[in-house]
């Protein structure tokens, strides 16, 4: 079990002022049986009108809108997380589940794609199977950032054999799913990584089991969860919309680190 302390930033730059600037953030940890998340502090700026809410697969969003003329919009995410605390998450929404055993459009596999599924054994254990699915994606690819983005397939990158933690986790789900077995995106945050990171979450009997295909290990207590879906769009850090001739600059950091006692 860990204690860790957690900043997750978000901050656009706009060239020239925008306004009714309509936002949806994605970027705040829950508790659950393999978390629990103490102090959670947010700062959003503009912040003319927030309110919080849940999307359709229970996480926790905040929803605003910044009227006024605005060159820089801010998100600022603190807290502490008690990490380790299970190996799991218990399922619940079944009649939602059927969603993850679905290809969609970033994890649909091309002809290659399926040819290294059905290269791959299945065991009667799911976890087995994943835990076989991942060391091949891990061997698969290597990991390079700036040769794949946000609308990269699944199948694409494994062309390219290059690709970064959207990546790896896409092939995973689209192997996984091509199997039959019920698995979902996840995004977090990761102990000394500085941004945010990707890994998949596979059900087995009546639990959710974390894997992360791009460091070749088990979820750990070093991980905190934010969010999960079918795939990267459903976890999307910031949606949204505004008026304005812009041009927008996105950065994101995070700091994940042992909390002394």
């Amino acid at each position: 079990m860990e204690t860790l302390s957690f900043h997750y930033h978000l901050q656009i730059r706009f060239d020239q002022p925008v306004h009714d600037h309509h936002f949806t953030l994605r970027c705040f940890p829950q508790s659950d049986s393999r978390q629990r998340i103490d102090n959670l502090q947010t700062a959003v700026y503009p912040n003319e009108f927030i309110t919080d809410s849940y999307d359709s697969f229970g996480n926790h969003c905040v929803m605003g809108r910044a009227g006024q003329p605005h060159n820089r919009f801010t998100a600022d995410v603190t807290g502490v997380a008690f990490t380790g605390l299970s190996e799991s998450v218990p399922a619940g929404n079944p009649w939602r589940e059927h969603l993850f055993r679905q290809q969609t459009h970033l994890t649909y596999p091309d002809a290659q794609l399926v040819a290294f599924a059905d290269s791959l054994p299945v065991y009667s254990s799911a976890l087995d199977t994943a835990q076989a699915v991942m060391e091949a994606v891990a061997d698969a690819i290597v990991y390079t950032s700036g040769v794949t983005n946000v609308d990269t397939t699944a199948a694409e990158a494994f062309a390219l054999k290059k690709g970064v933690c959207q990546d790896y986790s896409h092939m995973m789900l689209s192997v996984l799913r091509e199997q039959k077995i019920m698995a979902r995106y996840v995004v977090g945050m990761l102990m000394g990584e500085g941004l945010s990171h990707a890994w998949v979450e596979v059900k087995d009997g009546d639990s959710w089991y974390g894997f992360d295909p791009t460091n070749r290990i088990r979820v750990s207590d070093q991980h905190i969860k934010i969010s999960h879906g079918r795939d990267y769009r459903d976890c999307r850090i910031n949606q949204g919309h505004f008026y304005g001739y812009g041009t927008q600059t996105q950065e994101i950091s995070v700091s994940v680190q042992r909390k002394e006692a």
